[in-house]
């Protein structure tokens, strides 16, 4: 790995010193370009020899890391796709490629010495909460009947189906307004969805259970919305890789590389987007894949001058979802009015655009406090990131808290392109539910110390 390393750094270096000169006149930005592709071999370093084996897909270091890179290199081709629809549009998006670079190098930095830290103190004995699976099996019956039959009415109330109809107004912002009551049942599909994955993953699944974890994924993509659907199959084969059968690296690159593009295509045909069939077949698949990675190109140019950073308005929107609207209320805060002041609307209103724009948790953090408020961000990521491969691994299939890590790492690794205050929206309101479960499916036992 090293040797590969070094080899990349010295064949980046002697294209610079033999052709800088032409470079800058064919690709003024090629210095941010080649500093990326530098800092990726680093990175490559860090979780060879400071994160260390095991390389398993269910590790939240290499998940990260590579979510990173996928995302900049496919956002990369969301932006050559968009040239060709708009050719006056341009943004650095060199410098966001070195900027997330730079920012996975510091958070994988702060894993490693997170993880070397937790890892000095010692582990006591201690009570461990565990599945009672006869109990579990009972109560996945009963989260998803109450999770279809939140979704029929609440269909019913939206008066189509919006995954077939597309979202062309961003009218999904007003589902769970016109839903009511009914669209927070129907999102019970989610954690009937991840109460299967931890039965499957324990060889615990039968066939009715497998279809019903299926049928749960329907009931909550037919709000159109793909994360729905992508979170819980996250959590499903975090579940599935440690705990059940190791998933080889390359598959998950190869279906990475095949589903990226092809949920692009959908979004295309959801949004029936008539512009984006000017471009090749290759060029649709592009245009709709990780375009997150391209408006954060567009932050880091728009609010780099240091006038129009945010001074923290967005981060109310992080702590909000943590409590209820009344319990918020008691204390005289407004929680729709402080979840509404998010980074996806407030650069919504920047950019002139009607629906929200997302560019992840370094970038929420850059137009917040500016490059001071993203490395910031990024030791505290990594330390989160440090912590939950540690603790993932101590875990065993039949232990409650399996799934609770497993989704508290994939909506970490989520935030990479989310904003903020998706990642404590979708841990509360997958997290509570799946709480009250373990009250009535776990049960207390003794256990030495963890290894």
């Amino acid at each position: 790995m090293l040797t590969s390393v070094v080899l990349w750094w010295a064949a980046l270096g002697v294209i610079a010193a033999l052709d800088g000169s032409w470079l800058d006149q064919v690709w003024p930005a090629w210095r941010w370009a080649f500093g990326a592709a530098a800092i990726w071999g680093g990175n490559a370093v860090v979780l060879a020899y400071g994160i260390g084996p095991p390389v398993r897909a269910s590790r939240p270091p290499i998940l990260a890391a590579g979510f990173a890179f996928a995302m900049t290199v496919l956002g990369s081709g969301s932006y050559w796709a968009t040239l060709q629809l708009y050719p006056l549009y341009r943004v650095g998006i060199e410098r966001a490629a070195w900027f997330v670079a730079a920012c996975t190098m510091i958070a994988l930095g702060a894993a490693v010495v997170t993880k070397r830290i937790i890892a000095r103190s010692e582990h006591r004995p201690r009570a461990a909460l565990r599945w009672d699976w006869p109990r579990l099996g009972a109560m996945t019956y009963v989260v998803f009947a109450l999770a279809a039959v939140g979704t029929l009415v609440a269909i019913r109330r939206i008066g189509y189906i919006p995954i077939l109809a597309g979202d062309p107004s961003s009218a999904r912002v007003d589902f769970p307004a016109i839903g009511g009551i009914w669209y927070r049942l129907s999102m019970l599909g989610g954690v009937a969805a991840l109460l299967v994955a931890a039965q499957v993953a324990a060889r615990r699944a039968t066939v009715p259970l497998y279809l019903m974890g299926f049928a749960s994924l329907a009931l909550v993509g037919l709000y159109g919305p793909r994360f729905f659907v992508a979170l819980p199959l996250g959590v499903s084969l975090l579940l599935w890789d440690r705990f059940r059968a190791a998933i080889s690296i390359r598959r998950v690159v190869l279906f990475v590389l095949v589903a990226a593009p092809l949920l692009g295509v959908l979004g295309h045909w959801r949004q029936r987007d008539q512009s984006a069939t000017l471009l090749s077949p290759l060029g649709v698949m592009l245009y709709g894949t990780l375009g997150e990675f391209r408006d954060i190109g567009w932050a880091l140019d728009y609010y780099s001058m240091g006038d129009r950073f945010l001074h923290g308005i967005t981060l109310g929107s992080l702590l909000v979802p943590l409590l209820p609207s009344p319990v918020w209320s008691v204390v005289g805060i407004d929680k729709a009015a402080v979840y509404s002041q998010n980074s996806a609307s407030l650069l919504a209103d920047a950019m002139g655009q009607t629906t929200g724009q997302r560019i992840g948790a370094y970038g929420e953090l850059f137009i917040n406090f500016g490059w001071a408020g993203a490395v910031i961000g990024a030791l505290l990521y990594g330390a989160l990131v440090g912590y939950l491969d540690h603790r993932f691994r101590q875990v065993d299939r039949s232990d409650v808290w399996g799934v609770f890590m497993a989704l508290a790492i994939a909506t970490t690794v989520f935030a990479q392109v989310g904003q903020l205050n998706m990642f404590t929206s979708t841990l509360t309101g997958l997290g509570y539910p799946m709480a009250l479960v373990v009250l009535l499916a776990g049960r207390r036992s003794r256990t030495g110390p963890s290894s």
